[in-house]
């Protein structure tokens, strides 16, 4: 019979926090880049006019999107090699979390710009505002005001689906979990673990967004007053 004992979870902790701070230090860098790239191809797709580029880009987003990560992982860790381009597996994973969310961002950036008026940007570019001002200071902000909370959610799969960068031996929370089990048979403890670490690390997004969502209504409601 199967003997629950978390106390051995004790012995593990270092490595476990190890584990943690590397899945942190993935899903801090993978957000960031994966929001440069969704805000340029937004940019490119909604404000610069090239049909052609615009075409290319949505094609791109649906490849990307209708594609399996762990598949898009391994492309970038296993066949970019083959010509030429080697990356540790830690950077293989930013690599493929940054373009396979950054193609969701770009959509729920694109959503929030949808319900702007279109008004806004005739008006910016009589003033002699240019595409790029355009997109920076007038529109961009706006549309985020409108999808932080699914923002937010984007960037809780994130987290999620950093736990399939351990199929390339990123020692993220849950490689070093399966390994534990490997080694201890205890199933049930570090999957127990695990569950309450990617919780936690979601819950801290899900109480962030909370609060920015707050702030801002703060914010618009006092330039609304004055």
């Amino acid at each position: 019979m199967y003997n629950v004992d978390f106390s051995i979870i004790y012995e593990s902790l270092p490595q476990v926090f190890e584990g943690l701070k590397t899945t942190v230090y993935v899903c801090i860098f993978a957000f960031l880049l994966a929001f440069l790239f969704a805000s340029i191809i937004t940019y490119f797709r909604v404000l610069k006019g090239n049909k052609i580029l615009e075409k290319v880009i949505v094609v791109f987003v649906e490849f990307i999107r209708n594609t399996p990560l762990l598949l898009q992982i391994y492309v970038v860790f296993k066949f970019l090699p083959e010509i030429g381009l080697t990356f540790s597996p830690i950077m293989s994973g930013i690599i493929s979390l940054s373009i396979y969310q950054g193609v969701y961002f770009s959509e729920v950036i694109r959503s929030g710009i949808a319900q702007i008026k279109g008004e806004q940007k005739n008006v910016a570019f009589a003033l002699g505002f240019s595409s790029f001002e355009t997109f920076r200071l007038i529109i961009f902000p706006q549309a985020l005001k409108n999808v932080i909370s699914p923002l937010g959610s984007q960037v809780i799969n994130l987290i999620k689906n950093s736990s399939l960068l351990s199929f390339i031996a990123v020692s993220d929370i849950f490689y070093i979990s399966y390994q534990k089990i490997a080694d201890d048979f205890r199933i049930i403890e570090y999957f127990t673990l695990c569950l309450i670490l990617y919780t936690s690390l979601t819950s801290i997004v899900l109480i962030f967004t909370y609060i920015f969502e707050f702030c801002l209504k703060i914010k618009y409601k006092e330039v609304a007053f004055t």
